[in-house]
């Protein structure tokens, strides 16, 4: 038999206990007499739907807009029963279940019975709600996978767990590196939630399998985890949306290109699939670029152009590019290769975006790459130069004529820590310096 899948808004949320017992079969749920929860629950009369019928509203702690009723209080035992089952039961709103509570801590009272039990259950949703709070502020400041899965470790009391999300590109989940992992088996001794968005999967945690045991605490985790993610898509979506010309850099600024190399291989070889892949590319793109303080310019085919006010942003922004990429796993164990070349200038804005060499310049320096590599003009490697990362280097390439330019330019690539240094001479003519 399946495990059970919760539904909250559009997202379906699924606990699955591997390599454990399921969560039900540990905690009865059922409370005609015998056990709920650790509660012990006495025998109690049978409340057939006559006498149920003739009971007044009063006589039960929750009555909901419909007029159905809930949760008898006719009786000590019955009060009994609701203490048990009241975390199970669904409620309009708070303050439904509010006015429910205290229906029901009066009915306690009246025939003298102390909730122990009750009261330490509704300390739990308490500590539930005030995880799932702290976890929607904290997974709202998110920068990367793996801060994800590090708050979602501290917020959960939980070293080990590990915060996986779906790849559509590779049909598989990928860790916070970007490899491709398996959910683990049933002898594992994990425990995986399943985080899915429409009946499509987003989000997978593998934790102890002590960490998410209650049903409330589940749907709080997963919820905030939801909308951190969703918050993300929503982020982009805008970044993108809200490419107003007008709103762009003046002066001088940096611009960024990339370009997927041996795309027509990839298309060749996945077919539909291609778009999944471009689509995690450009995912990862903007991520970097927003991350930056960069803005998108433009998205066209597989080419990929961005603007920066501070070249050193623009160099940051290139090295999480390809060191992303270079982590990440891909279809089939392939591999997806960006040539990225940084240029800088003072273009022309207009109101269809930017015009001038500068732009032309950056187009030829991205050309002249290849796939992992970075290469700067000799503006850039000037701009930045005083200012670069630690261990991050600039190699001189040469002077190259670049293709419709008149001027020729010096190139640089860029090593650095996580990224190949080997690579071919640029695809651009060299030019013979004079000696003196």
């Amino acid at each position: 038999m399946g495990s059970p899948v919760f539904k909250t808004g559009g997202a379906a949320l699924r606990h699955d206990a591997v390599g454990s017992t399921p969560m039900r079969s540990r905690q009865s749920r059922h409370c005609h007499g015998g056990t709920v929860g650790r509660c012990t629950v006495p025998d109690m009369a049978e409340l057939d739907q006559q006498k149920r019928a003739r009971l007044p509203n009063s006589a039960f702690a929750y009555v909901d807009s419909k007029g159905q009723r809930r949760l008898p209080l006719n009786d000590a035992s019955h009060v009994r029963n609701a203490l048990a089952r009241f975390d199970q039961t669904r409620f309009e709103d708070r303050a439904a279940r509010d006015r429910a509570r205290k229906r029901l801590l009066a009915a306690a009272k009246k025939y003298g019975i102390v909730p122990v039990g009750f009261f330490a259950g509704q300390l739990r949703v308490q500590d539930h709600q005030a995880v799932a709070g702290r976890l929607v502020v904290e997974l709202g400041r998110i920068d990367g996978p793996a801060a994800l899965e590090a708050r979602l470790r501290d917020a959960l009391s939980d070293p080990t767990l590990d915060a996986l999300h779906w790849s559509d590109a590779t049909g598989r989940y990928l860790n916070s590196d970007g490899h491709a992992v398996d959910l683990p088996g049933p002898l594992a001794g994990r425990a995986v939630t399943l985080v899915e968005r429409h009946g499509r999967p987003m989000t997978a945690l593998v934790h102890d399998p002590s960490t998410l045991t209650e049903t409330d605490l589940v749907a709080s985790v997963t919820a905030a985890i939801r909308l951190a993610m969703e918050n993300e898509r929503l982020q982009a979506a805008i970044d993108v949306e809200t490419r107003d010309a007008r709103s762009l850099p003046t002066g001088p600024v940096t611009f960024l290109m990339t370009d997927i190399e041996d795309s027509t291989g990839l298309i060749d070889r996945l077919g539909d699939g291609y778009a999944g892949l471009l689509a995690e590319v450009r995912g990862i793109q903007r991520t970097a670029v927003r991350r930056a303080g960069g803005r998108e310019i433009d998205a066209r085919a597989d080419d990929y152009f961005a603007v920066f006010v501070q070249p050193l942003a623009a160099l940051d922004c290139a090295l999480a590019i390809q060191r992303r990429l270079r982590r990440r796993s891909w279809p089939d164990g392939g591999e997806v290769r960006l040539r990225l070349g940084l240029h800088h200038g003072r273009p022309t804005l207009t109101n269809m975006g930017y015009v001038g060499l500068a732009v032309h310049a950056t187009a030829r320096v991205c050309a002249a790459g290849h796939g992992g590599q970075i290469l700067l003009s000799r503006a850039v490697h000037d701009a930045v130069l005083d200012v670069r990362p630690a261990r991050v280097r600039f190699r001189r390439l040469g002077t190259f004529q670049l293709r419709g330019l008149r001027r020729a330019d010096i190139l640089y690539q860029v090593d650095a820590p996580g990224l190949p240094t080997d690579f071919p001479a640029p695809r651009a003519t060299m030019v013979v310096e004079a000696t003196t």
